[in-house]
């Protein structure tokens, strides 16, 4: 994402003139608050107050009692007037070319015209037609600290600061701006987005993203608007820059549940949770921790690691926050013989020589500072929290003092709790004053630094160089899509067992040998033939579709008979199970599955699967399994597509991960094999999209290694990832034109980060310098990262890769890169090829499939910008057809070329621009 997509919104955000509608000097008007606060705030652009009574003035500024009389047209049009009134306004404004709306108007979605049209829709559409943009409706208004502008309807001024808000609630957003100036912090941007008809969430986070005054992001969401798929990919890539924050509540209104949720999911909001961490951000429930959370992590410095060192002048207090910092599965320090031997001179002898310490009741100022400087300084500490109880040895205000000194001095993270009021008020004044973290309770302490370690683990996963990348078998994977293709031919809308079972082994995942019957007889036969203890499944309508026995009025053992052993035993049991499927469906049973039992090897029991989420679309699931527990109870999800890291991270989510870890014998193996099968379960969502739901349980671990034992399978319409895949289909074939060396030209993938960074130290001078205008040195983890882990859905970047000569493994040749903006007009360009590899045509390759691609996603203009000396740049676009011109002020060449025509004015009017 670049400037380009989000360049309109500089007339909300930086307006040099403004007008209010509604504005009066009545004590109920919201327009005249409006104007009053822009008024106290130092508005320094032209102020115009609009109402039809025809005032003189409005708090002092000359108000017009309509639109045609204002001297001249405002940048931004501020809405406070009547539900009836603002469709024909906003018509008005377009027209006299007006293009930005700010609605503070409220319950427009629940008024209609007296044609019984819907307001909002009907502003919606005046606007589109016109060209207006619009903000709101219902919304609070915006407060921008760097343009002295409160354009809202809020009782307090935001203070200045590197903090950038966007909510969907106003009134929470006004007691949001309440306690910042509490605790004396500050904001850059403020605003909230009401119904968000038009500018919606990720437009505003893209914009946050992109601002150089904006170090942290916080949004408040209440429920999705609009595509999952942009608000994940707005988030993603702002995340990566910047410290970004969510409140999300639990609560759905009735009204606004569109969709039933997905099967095999007991809480929606764990989907919510998988989303957002996904997306790299860190995720909060309450108030309580979004205040926590901002205080914490706007503040914090970088951290090398998750363990805490915890001082406190009493045990009580240590003991809590021990206690909720393991019941959040985070980590206690272990000290250093070296910190132990200090902390001996400074403690007294019957210290226990362990994390927490207590300093005990008769502690001074200078003890809380010695032993907190000196475990900042033991390389096993990543942070410390310190919790202060008051006693008359260590007054408050001055302990605060001494811990601020340390704080000032060290690179570590010091957290702090002092607990009371009445003489703790002041002592937290001089924290938040200097920006030192600072609770209430050592709770509320433990877990904003859980928080710090969230955002550290978030952060790390989307940076983590995924493992190296393994073709799939091409020919197996065409098999399944003509078994699904087949089964939709004939009307179904699942697979049967033996279907399902031969899709998983398409895609190599062990399965239990099966056999099928139609009848109790057949059944009796297989058993014989197969000697042993054998298990029997009775197939019905309900249970060919995954999920099915999360219903508790379905159990599983009702389909299932184990640990059969003769014949009769076996003729028994189908008859009972074949005799319960008829009592529930007149057409009795469709068929039976017949495996041997599986017991011993010490096996453990696991259950993995796809679901679709109506918001979010696929998701995989990992958990418990077995046929007789509450697999729900420990469901846990992710989005896909997934790497190793992303599948690791998912298994150590599961409470089976801790059972895994006491009962394995070869743990690393066990972890490997699943992570492996969970990636297949994401390539099967990718390359499958009527794949709707899978569910494996049991999946059985144990020494001999994974085997699916029972499987279900259900299909729909193709589905949609909310985090874009790697787009295969891309992929071609060449031959470099002296050598005839064989090569492929394909998306580059999070794989290719170390051999992108071999292909960087191979360019010289002179081609890093004419690529990036300037001379620089070997990039940084971090910025291959982001090179390489890209998002398809805003910008593509093409490689050429060929094997190595002489030696394994692969090679970057030459690689071109397009960022697109979030409307799809305008795609920018850079490419750079080896300097050995000039003349064998990479150039033309390269230019000419980014060119394809972005005339085939209908993108209208391709751009680039070269340095004047970079001669052969400039020659081969334009052999390739672009337009070239000198840009003057930036002292470059700018390539253009038109690949489609545009269809809307909106359009050609962003090309004007």
């Amino acid at each position: 994402m670049n400037l380009l997509s989000t360049r309109y919104l500089k007339r909300f955000f930086k307006p040099k003139s403004i007008a209010v509608f509604g504005a009066s000097e009545k004590d109920n008007s919201m327009g005249g608050v409006v104007l009053h606060n822009l008024i106290e705030g130092g508005y320094e652009g032209k102020l115009m107050a609009v109402n039809k009574r025809g005032y003189d003035s409005v708090h002092g500024i000359t108000c017009y009692s309509n639109l045609s009389k204002l001297p001249e047209m405002p940048d931004l049009a501020i809405i406070c007037s009547p539900p009836e009134s603002v469709a024909d306004l906003v018509r008005r404004l377009g027209i006299k070319m007006v293009k930005a709306a700010l609605i503070l108007t409220g319950g427009l979605s629940r008024s209609r015209d007296p044609m019984g049209k819907n307001l909002r829709d009907e502003i919606m559409d005046a606007a589109r037609t016109h060209g207006v943009r619009i903000l709101g409706p219902d919304c609070m208004g915006m407060l921008v600290s760097g343009n002295h502008m409160n354009a809202s309807y809020s009782h307090l001024n935001i203070r200045k600061g590197k903090v950038s808000y966007v909510g969907q609630s106003g009134l929470l957003g006004t007691a949001m701006i309440d306690w910042a100036n509490g605790q004396e912090i500050g904001f850059s941007h403020f605003l909230t987005l009401g119904e968000g008809v038009d500018i919606d969430l990720p437009s505003i986070i893209d914009y946050y993203a992109q601002d150089p005054y904006t170090q942290s992001i916080l949004i408040q969401l209440d429920h999705l608007v609009g595509s999952s798929r942009n608000l994940l990919s707005s988030l993603r890539s702002a995340s990566r820059n910047k410290l970004v924050l969510v409140l999300k509540s639990n609560m759905i209104f009735t009204e606004d549940k569109e969709h039933l949720p997905a099967l095999g999911i007991k809480d929606e909001d764990l989907v919510y949770d998988a989303a957002l961490r996904r997306a790299g951000v860190v995720r909060v429930s309450t108030v309580d921790q979004l205040y926590n959370a901002l205080e914490t992590l706007s503040r914090m410095k970088p951290m090398r690691g998750e363990r805490l060192a915890l001082v406190c002048n009493g045990m009580g207090p240590n003991a809590l926050a021990t206690d909720q910092l393991l019941r959040n599965g985070g980590e206690l320090s272990e000290l250093s013989d070296e910190t132990v031997t200090a902390l001996r001179g400074v403690l007294a002898n019957h210290w226990n020589l362990k994390n927490p310490i207590d300093l005990h009741a008769d502690a001074t100022p200078e003890r809380f500072a010695q032993v907190t400087q000196l475990l900042t300084k033991d390389p096993h500490v990543d942070a410390v929290l310190v919790i202060h109880a008051p006693t008359r040895m260590a007054p408050g205000a001055e302990t605060a003092k001494a811990i601020i000194n340390v704080a000032r001095n060290t690179p570590r993270n010091i957290l702090t709790c002092w607990m009371g009021r009445s003489t703790a008020i002041e002592s937290r004044n001089h924290f938040n004053a200097v920006g030192v973290p600072t609770f209430i309770t050592p709770e509320e302490a433990v877990n904003a630094f859980m928080h710090m370690v969230e955002f550290r683990r978030n952060q790390e996963v989307m940076r983590q160089t995924p493992a190296p990348f393994v073709d799939p078998n091409e020919q197996n994977h065409l098999q399944a899509k003509q078994l699904i293709a087949e089964a939709l031919a004939e009307g179904r809308d699942y697979l049967t067992h033996s279907e399902s079972m031969d899709l998983l082994d398409q895609y190599d995942i062990p399965i239990s040998h099966s056999q099928y019957a139609d009848d109790v007889d057949g059944v009796v036969k297989i058993a014989k033939r197969l000697g042993g203890t054998v298990a029997v499944k009775v197939m019905h309508p309900e249970n060919v579709y995954p999920f099915n026995y999360d219903n508790r009025q379905s159990p599983r053992w009702k389909d299932l008979a184990l640990d059969l052993f003769s014949a009769e035993e076996v003729r028994q049991a189908a008859t009972k199970l074949a005799f319960r499927v008829q009592e529930r469906f007149p057409e009795g049973p469709k068929g039976f599955c017949v495996q041997q039992m599986k017991r011993g090897y010490q096996s453990l029991q696991f259950n993995l699967g796809i679901t679709r989420d109506p918001v979010f679309g696929p998701l995989l699931l990992f958990g418990k399994g077995g046929y007789s527990v509450d697999v729900l109870a420990d469901r846990q999800v992710m989005l896909p597509p997934l790497n190793l890291s992303l599948a690791r991270r998912l298994i150590s989510t599961s409470h089976m991960y801790s059972v895994l870890k006491e009962s394995s014998t070869q743990l690393e193996r066990d972890i490997e094999q699943l992570s492996d099968l969970l990636i297949k379960l994401s390539q099967m969502v990718v390359e499958l999209p009527n794949l709707k739901g899978l569910e494996i349980n049991p999946l059985l671990v144990n020494r001999r290694g994974v085997l699916a034992v029972d499987v279900a399978v259900s299909l729909g319409e193709p589905s949609v990832l909310a985090i874009s895949p790697y787009p295969e289909y891309l992929s071609e074939h060449i031959s470099l034109r002296k050598s005839g060396r064989k090569a492929i030209v394909r998306a580059i993938r999070g794989e290719d980060e170390p051999n992108h960074l071999a292909f960087y130290n191979k360019l010289s001078p002179e081609s890093i310098r004419l690529r990036y205008f300037y001379s620089r040195g070997i990039p940084t983890h971090q910025e291959l990262a982001n090179w390489t882990q890209i998002d398809y859905d805003r910008e593509m970047a093409f490689i050429v890769t060929a094997p190595q000569q002489g030696k394994p493994g692969w090679e970057t040749l030459g690689v071109v890169r397009a960022v697109t903006d979030a409307d799809n007009v305008r795609a920018e360009f850079s490419v750079v090829i080896r300097d050995d590899l000039q003349g064998e045509g990479l150039g033309v390759v390269l230019m000419q499939k980014v060119i394809d691609y972005c005339t085939a996603r209908g993108t209208l203009l391709l751009m680039g910008s070269t340095l004047t000396a970079n001669k052969g740049m400039q020659g081969l676009a334009q052999k390739l057809g672009f337009k070239n011109h000198y840009n003057m002020e930036e002292d470059v060449v700018e390539m253009e070329m038109m690949l489609n025509e545009p269809t809307e004015d909106w359009q050609r009017t962003r090309l004007k621009g």
